[in-house]
C-alpha cells in the first residue's frame, strides 16, 4: 500500500517527518517496505502556460514554445505534440537538475537557442502505469487548475514522501489511507480528522431518470446507486491527480479519478456506469449463467461460471463482473452526459475465485476479497459525492437505492486487564488499557477489571479477547516489554498408557518376524469401491477433506485394509514373494455426531502361510499381553473376506477384530495375485483386555496328555468344540490345542475330522489315570451330547 505523507497528513494534525512516522508505525505492528522520496535530484522546474505554438523552420519535427513563467517568459524548443496554446506545463530552466544526474543546459536547434526543456513524466521518474492518458506520449499537461509560476514540484505534487507498507490479509482497512492514518494516529496519540461529506444541492429525483434496481442474489450483500446529472468529463484538478499518481493508480478523468480517489481514501470500490447507456433504464444483480459471456473494461470478453456475480442492464444483459471489473459497454466517456454511481459489498469467496480463475486481479477485487463492512459503501459513496459537487464535476440528484443489511451485526468484545497483563508481562492500570484501546477510535467502556468493547465496522478483525491483548501489546510496544523468566510448575513428560502400549505391541509384532509399514490417512473413497464393501456398511460412512491434495486424498480412512493390500502389491510388483507387514496406526469414524479416532493394528501375510499361522500370530500377541477369554467365530457376511475363511475376534464377548483370506474379488480390484492374509484388530479394545504381569508357578507334577480326534458336521466350528472341552475338563485342564483339520475319502461326505491335544496337570500332585479318565470321559458325554460327534478310529 502506497502513502503519500502529505495525503496522509490531510487526516491528522502532525509535523513529523516521513522517518519519524515510518519508525513510529513500525514498532507499533506496521511494517515498511520502503520510503520514497518523489522529488528526489529535481530542482529549478517552474509551471508555465503556452503563449504561442509554431513550427521550426528548418527542424520540422522541433517546436518553437512561447511560455509565461509568471515572473518572465521564456521560449523553448521541444519535439512533443501533445500540446496546444492555452496548456500549463512544465519547465526545467538552466541548470535545473533531473533524476539520473541530469543537469539542462542551453542547447541550440538550427540557430535557435532554447535555455532548458519542457519535461515528460517519464523525465521526472514517474512510473509509466501512473502517467495520465493526456501526457502519456509526450510532455506533461497540467490542469487548469495549475498556478502560473508556481515552482514545478509544488504543483505536481512531489515535494513529498510515499511510504510503502505491507498491508496483512486480516487487516482490510488498512488497503486505505484512512485506515492508514488511524494507525498513525494511535502511534502518535492524536485523533483522525474525517474529510468532509456533506452535499449543498441536490436536484430532481433518481426515479425520474432510473426505474430501479433488483438484487436477486444474497451474494450481494448491500448495493448502492445514486445518480449525477449534467456531469462535465474532463480533467481531474491537479491535486487529485498528484495524489492519484503517488498512490500508484493512472488518472483518467475527473469521474473515474473520484471513484479511484475514494476507493484509496476509504478502500471502499466504486464504479461510475454511464446511465443512459443502461439497457432499460433499470438494473439487475444475478449469479451468472453457465456459459455467460460479459465484456469487460479491457475490451476482453470472459466466459463465467454460475460462481460468477454479474451487473446486468433491465434486459438482464450483463454489464458489469461484480467487484472485479466493470463492464464496456457502459464505460464512462467524454460524451457521458448522466451517470449512475454503485457502492456495493459482495461474498468475499466468490470475488476472490472469480479473480483467481479469470487471472483478472484489481485494486477493487484485492480489497473485496479479503471482506467489506456493509456500512462503508454509505460512507464512501456520500464523500464521493461531495467531491463531484466540490469539484463541479456535475448536479447530484436526490434519492437512492439501497438493497442489503444497512449495519453491520453489533459486536462486543470484553477484554479482562488482568488477563492481558498476564499475556503480555505488563503491569498496566485498566485506564492505560483503555486509553490505548480508545487511541483506535474504538468505544470502550470499563467495569472493575472488565473492558468490553464495542467494535466499529471498519474493525472486522477484532472478534475475541486475544485480538484485543494483541492491539494493546503492539501500541504499548513489543520491543518496550522486557524479557522475564518464565514462570509455571515443571512437569516430567511421560507417553500415555496407550502410547506405551502401542510402543510395546510393535516391539512384540517386529519380535515375530514382521516389517512395519507406515502409510496416509488420507485415501480415495474409490478404495472402498475396490474392497467391495457394501453400500450401507458403517466404514463408508467417510469423513471427507474440505482442501484435499487431490482426488487419491479426499476423505479420512476408516480401515487400514486399503493401504495394507497397495503396499502388498507395490511390493509384489517388485519381486517381493514373502511379506510379513503390519501397521499400528489411526482411522477415524463419525460416531454420535462426533469424529472419533481409532487406533487399529493390521498384520498381512503373503507367500508360504495360512489361516491358522495368522491365528497363530494372534494367539502369540494376547498371550503376551495375558489377554484371556478370546473366541474366534466364522463370518460368511465379510464381503472384503473369503467366504468361509474369515473369523471375527472376540474377547469377552466383545467384537475386537477380524482376521482371514482376502477375497479374490477383493485382489482383482487391486491387481494382487497371490492369496493375502490379513488380520485388522482395534487398539483401543484390546488395551483394556490386557492382563497384569505376575509371577506364575510352574508345576513339579508331570501333564497327562490325550490325543482325541472327532468326526463332526462340516458346519460345527473348531471354538464351539473346544468351548465344551473347557467347560467340563475339570479344574485340572491345562490346554486344548487343535493339531489337525481333515476331510476326504476316509470319513463321510459333508463331515470333517477335527483332532485336540488335550492337557491336564495339577500344581500340587501327580494325577492318576483315572481321574484324567473321568474328565475325558465327561468331556466325550457333552461333545456327543452337543454335536452328535463320533471318535475316529
Amino acid at each position: 500500500m502506497l502513502v503519500p505523507v502529505k495525503w496522509l497528513k490531510d487526516y491528522i494534525d502532525i509535523d513529523d517527518d516521513s522517518r519519524t512516522i515510518a519508525d513510529k508505525v513500525t514498532d507499533t505492528g506496521s511494517h515498511v517496505e520502503a520510503i520514497q522520496n518523489m522529488g528526489e535530484g529535481i530542482s529549478n522546474i517552474k509551471v508555465g502556460q503556452i503563449l504561442n505554438l509554431r513550427q521550426h523552420d528548418t527542424l520540422n519535427k522541433l517546436s518553437i514554445v512561447d511560455l509565461d513563467l509568471g515572473d518572465s517568459k521564456v521560449t523553448l524548443i521541444t519535439g512533443a505534440k501533445n500540446m496546444k496554446v492555452g496548456d500549463k506545463v512544465i519547465a526545467a530552466l538552466l541548470g535545473a537538475h533531473l533524476p539520473g544526474g541530469m543537469v539542462i543546459g542551453e542547447a541550440d536547434f538550427g540557430g535557435i537557442k532554447s535555455p532548458g526543456m519542457l519535461c515528460s513524466y517519464e523525465e521526472l521518474a514517474i512510473a509509466e502505469n501512473t502517467i495520465p492518458k493526456n501526457s502519456k506520449d509526450g510532455i506533461i499537461i497540467l490542469s487548469d487548475d495549475a498556478v502560473v509560476g508556481e515552482e514545478g514540484l509544488s504543483a505536481l505534487g512531489l515535494n513529498d514522501e510515499v511510504i510503502e507498507f505491507e498491508i496483512t490479509p486480516n487487516r482490510p482497512d488498512c488497503l486505505s489511507i484512512i485506515g492508514m492514518a488511524r494507525e498513525v494516529a494511535a502511534a502518535f496519540d492524536t485523533k483522525v480528522q474525517l474529510p468532509q461529506d456533506e452535499i449543498l444541492n441536490e436536484d430532481g429525483h433518481i426515479s425520474d431518470l432510473f426505474k430501479g434496481l433488483d438484487v436477486q442474489t444474497e451474494n450481494s450483500q448491500r448495493f448502492l446507486l445514486r445518480a449525477i446529472k449534467d456531469v462535465k468529463i474532463k480533467e481531474s484538478p491537479q491535486y487529485i491527480k498528484n495524489y492519484l499518481i503517488k498512490a500508484g493508480m493512472r488518472p483518467i478523468n475527473n469521474i473515474v479519478d473520484l471513484t479511484n480517489f475514494i476507493m484509496l481514501e476509504y478502500g471502499q470500490p466504486l464504479h461510475a456506469y454511464d446511465l443512459d447507456m443502461i439497457k432499460g433504464n433499470a438494473m439487475i444483480v444475478r449469479m451468472a449463467k453457465e456459459g455467460e459471456i460479459v465484456k469487460t473494461l479491457d475490451k476482453s470478453e470472459r466466459k463465467l461460471l454460475a460462481n460468477d456475480i454479474v451487473i446486468c442492464d433491465g434486459n438482464s444483459e450483463p454489464i458489469g463482473l461484480a467487484g472485479v471489473m466493470g463492464g464496456f459497454d457502459t464505460e464512462v466517456t467524454d460524451n457521458t452526459k448522466n451517470i449512475l454511481i454503485e457502492a456495493a459489498t459482495f461474498t468475499d469467496e466468490n470475488i476472490r475465485q472469480t479473480s483467481k480463475r479469470l487471472n483478472l486481479r484489481s485494486e477493487a477485487s484485492s480489497r473485496y476479497e479479503k471482506g467489506i463492512s456493509v456500512e462503508l459503501p454509505q460512507v464512501a459513496l456520500q464523500r464521493f459525492l461531495h467531491l463531484v459537487e466540490k469539484i463541479g464535476a456535475g448536479t447530484v440528484v436526490e434519492g437512492i437505492y439501497d438493497h442489503g443489511k444497512k449495519q453491520s451485526a453489533n459486536r462486543e468484545v470484553k477484554l479482562r486487564n488482568s488477563r492481558s497483563n498476564m499475556l503480555l508481562g505488563l503491569d498496566l492500570s485498566v485506564e492505560q488499557t483503555q486509553k490505548y484501546l480508545e487511541s483506535l477510535d474504538l468505544e470502550v467502556t470499563r467495569d472493575g477489571d472488565e473492558l468490553t468493547v464495542n467494535v466499529p465496522y471498519f474493525r472486522e478483525d477484532l472478534t475475541i479477547e486475544a485480538d484485543l491483548i494483541e492491539e494493546v501489546g503492539r501500541l504499548y510496544g513489543f520491543h518496550n516489554i522486557k524479557p522475564q523468566p518464565l514462570k509455571g510448575q515443571l512437569t516430567e513428560g511421560l507417553k500415555s498408557d496407550k502410547r506405551e502400549f502401542i510402543d510395546q505391541l510393535r516391539l512384540d509384532i517386529y519380535a515375530l518376524g514382521f516389517s512395519e509399514i507406515l502409510t496416509y490417512s488420507f485415501i480415495s473413497e474409490k478404495v472402498y469401491d475396490k474392497l467391495n464393501v457394501e453400500a450401507d456398511n458403517k466404514l463408508r460412512d467417510v469423513i471427507k477433506i474440505m482442501n484435499p491434495l487431490g482426488e487419491d486424498f479426499s476423505v479420512m480412512r476408516t480401515t487400514l485394509i486399503g493401504n495394507m493390500l497397495d503396499v502388498v502389491r507395490k511390493n509384489l510388483n517388485n519381486k517381493a514373494s514373502d511379506l510379513r507387514l503390519s501397521e499400528v496406526g489411526n482411522t477415524f469414524q463419525k460416531e454420535d455426531g462426533k469424529i472419533v479416532e481409532h487406533s487399529l493394528m493390521t498384520l498381512g501375510l503373503v507367500g508360504d502361510y495360512d489361516f491358522y499361522y495368522l491365528k497363530d500370530v494372534v494367539l502369540k500377541l494376547f498371550a503376551k499381553n495375558k489377554i484371556e477369554n478370546y473366541r474366534f467365530v466364522k463370518n460368511t457376511n465379510n464381503s472384503i473376506y473369503h467366504n468361509g475363511r474369515c473369523g471375527d475376534i472376540y474377547v469377552d464377548d466383545q467384537l475386537v477384530g477380524v482376521m482371514g483370506e482376502i477375497h479374490p474379488l477383493v485382489m482383482d480390484n487391486f491387481d494382487i495375485s497371490k492369496r493375502v492374509y490379513i488380520c485388522e484388530i482395534n487398539v483401543d479394545k484390546i488395551m483394556k483386555h490386557v492382563g497384569a504381569n505376575r509371577y506364575e508357578k510352574v508345576s513339579r507334577y508331570p501333564m497327562i496328555e490325550r490325543d482325541i480326534a472327532l468326526v463332526v458336521d462340516k458346519d460345527v466350528e473348531s471354538q464351539a468344540i473346544i468351548d465344551v472341552i473347557v467347560d467340563n475338563g475339570g479344574d485340572n485342564l491345562k490346554e486344548v490345542q487343535l493339531f489337525d483339520i481333515y476331510t476326504g475319502s476316509q470319513i463321510e461326505e459333508n463331515k470333517k475330522s477335527l483332532a485336540y491335544k488335550i492337557g491336564f496337570q495339577s500344581d500340587e500332585r501327580t494325577l492318576k489315570d483315572q481321574e484324567v479318565k473321568d474328565a475325558f470321559d465327561a468331556i466325550l458325554d457333552k461333545l456327543s451330547d452337543a454335536f452328535g460327534v463320533n471318535l475316529r478310529g
